[in-house]
């Protein structure tokens, strides 16, 4: 999967981007006390353990 594609997942799981970082966006869920960490690496592919981290952090 590519990091475009999980931002678009997150946004629909109700993430929203809350600020910007050096080279992530940081996302938060209104019902959630964590934040996500999303790489603006655009159409790179995502590592499988980063992916199933992230993945399990989103809720899908």
């Amino acid at each position: 999967m590519k990091w475009n594609e999980l931002r678009k997942i997150a946004e629909a799981h109700g993430w929203r981007l809350w600020r910007n970082g050096s080279s992530h966006d940081i996302y938060r869920h209104p019902d959630k006390k964590e934040v996500l960490l999303i790489g603006r690496h655009g159409k790179e592919e995502i590592k499988n353990g980063t992916f199933n981290k992230l993945k399990k952090q989103i809720g899908f």
